[in-house]
Parts: C-alpha cells; structure tokens; sequence
C-alpha cells in the first residue's frame, strides 16, 4: 500500500469513528436509541471528508515545498537528521537568533543542546526542535535534529516538521566554511 494511502486511511479511521461515537453519544443522551446505520453515516461522511481535505491540504503544501516524491519518511510527522559541520554552537546559535525564520522561536540553550519551540500558526500547533551536538572526527561537530508537533497526537504536519529540518540543514550548510 503506498504511503499515501495509508495516510488517507489513518485519517479516515482517526477522524471517522470518534466523529461517528460522539454523534451516537450525542443521540443516546438525547433519549434516542443506537442506530447502526446513523453510527455509520457519521463515521464514513466526517471521515472522508476529513481524509480528503486534510491530506489533500498536505499533499499540495509538499508540491508547494518542492517535495513531489511522496514516501513514508515525508509523511512522518517527527523528522530527524544527522549532518556534519565546522561550526560551533556559539556559532549555530548566533545564526538561529539572526535568521528570519528561527529567531521567531523561543530559544533555549544547554551545554550540548539548543531547543527551539516554535508559536500556533494556521498550520500547526507549534513545534519542537531539537539539535543535539557532539564533536565528530576531523574536528567538525555532529548535530543531531529532531523537529516534531509540539501536540504529541498530530496525525497531519502539513510538511512543517520537514520543512523545519530543510530549512537548518540550509542554514547550517549556508554558514559552514567545508
């Protein structure tokens, strides 16, 4: 099954039915009794239309982000990486507060890390970013990245996460001297 499908179906299956339960809820305390069928109207009507619009939305916004090849990578709403680099995290850290996008993050810094939490926007409930640093071989710094929603139950990024770790890798590429 691709990896799109089972996105749709995710959705479908994660919006339909606690849709479909609570309208049943909904008709039991209004004095009416379990319908099978009303059960699974709600489901399958919230449902699709929560899979298509959602994952429609999230499909278009990747094209838009020049990512066409749908995998299961892209679609997973925690990414990670790993890069090489000769900065340093004084360095990293200057960068993230004077760049456009990061420094309208919160910021916070300890010996071998730099967390970055980012606001509520129309497409998330903000994100949680994470760069782990350690020194590597030929003196250059290993950073381990981590961007992931900050609600743990997110089943759409609308591509945020991945657009997150594009965006350090660029700007730790960007200022590297290798």
């Amino acid at each position: 099954m691709k990896p799109i499908t089972k996105l749709y179906l995710k959705v479908f299956l994660f919006t339909g039915i606690p849709y479909g339960l609570i309208m049943l809820l909904f008709d039991l305390i209004d004095g009416g009794v379990f319908i099978f069928s009303r059960f699974l109207f709600y489901t399958v009507l919230f449902g699709v239309l929560m899979s298509l619009t959602l994952v429609g939305f999230y499909k278009n916004r990747l094209n838009k982000k020049g990512i066409n090849e749908i995998t299961e990578d892209t679609l997973k709403v925690k990414q990670q990486v790993k890069i090489q680099s000769d900065l340093t995290k004084n360095e990293l850290v200057k960068h993230l507060k004077n760049d456009a996008y990061f420094s309208k993050m919160t910021l916070e810094e300890s010996v071998n890390e730099i967390n970055l939490c980012s606001k509520v926007t129309w497409w998330s409930w903000g994100e949680m970013i994470t760069i782990l640093i350690s020194t590597g071989n030929n003196k250059l710094n290993k950073f381990d990245i981590t961007s992931k929603p900050k609600v743990s139950t997110t089943l759409v990024d609308f591509g945020k996460n991945k657009e997150n770790i594009l965006l350090l890798i660029n700007l730790i590429n960007r200022h590297s001297s290798n």
